[in-house]
């Protein structure tokens, strides 16, 4: 039986599955949250955001460099296992396996299910009609990718030129309109509560690995 690697994504596919998974629910649920730390100083806020994606950056290099060297099936696991060894990729597996993948998964279902309800006017987004939402949303996208990965490669790169389309309107109109009313120099140039600029920045960033975590 052949275990090894099948081909069933071109380049195109794999661009829009890394940039619709960083442009996700935690670029804009997580906005907030690095605002919250830095006190309101957009300018923080930024260099967070920045911060945050050099360190992304970084990272992916190592990957794509070991994914360059270690051509299996498991990813991150053989990573694990030809860097530090057998046990601890087989640790790394388990992890992934029980507690980091379905606690990802099960938030991005819930977080996608209270956007459903925002945009439908259900007025409570955690009750139970949120939590049959999502787990419609866990159910129907491990169909999606377990049954027609490519139809599911399709769908995702559907769907990340349908979001970038609004993203980047309102990124020009706003950026626009912001300039002319004169909100975009008051954005930048006052701070709702002052916070200690180590901590607030350190906190800030932390906030955006979850956003860029894909």
């Amino acid at each position: 039986m052949d275990n090894g690697m099948q081909k069933r994504y071109g380049l195109i596919t794999a661009m829009a599955m890394v940039v619709g998974i960083v442009v996700g629910s935690g670029v804009f649920f997580k906005a907030e949250k690095v605002l919250s730390c830095t006190g309101g100083d957009m300018k923080l806020g930024i260099l967070a955001w920045i911060i945050g994606g050099v360190i992304m950056i970084a990272c992916a290099y190592s990957f794509a460099v070991m994914a360059t060297k270690y051509e299996k099936v498991n990813g991150v696991v053989d990573y694990a296992e030809a860097t530090i060894g057998p046990k601890y990729g087989y640790m790394m597996g388990w992890f992934l396996t029980m507690i980091y993948y379905p606690t990802l998964t099960s938030v991005l279902a819930w977080v996608s299910a209270r956007y459903t309800c925002v945009l439908f006017g259900v007025e409570d987004i955690t009750g139970g009609i949120c939590m049959v939402i999502a787990c419609f949303y866990l159910v129907a996208s491990y169909a999606l990718n377990a049954l027609s990965p490519i139809l599911a490669g399709k769908f995702q790169v559907a769907t990340t030129i349908i979001k970038l389309i609004p993203l980047l309107l309102m990124a020009v109109v706003g950026t626009i309109f912001g300039l002319k009313t004169g909100m975009t120099t008051y954005n930048f140039t006052h701070v709702v509560t002052d916070m200690p600029s180590g901590t607030a920045l350190f906190t800030a960033v932390v906030a955006t690995s979850f956003a860029y975590e894909g």
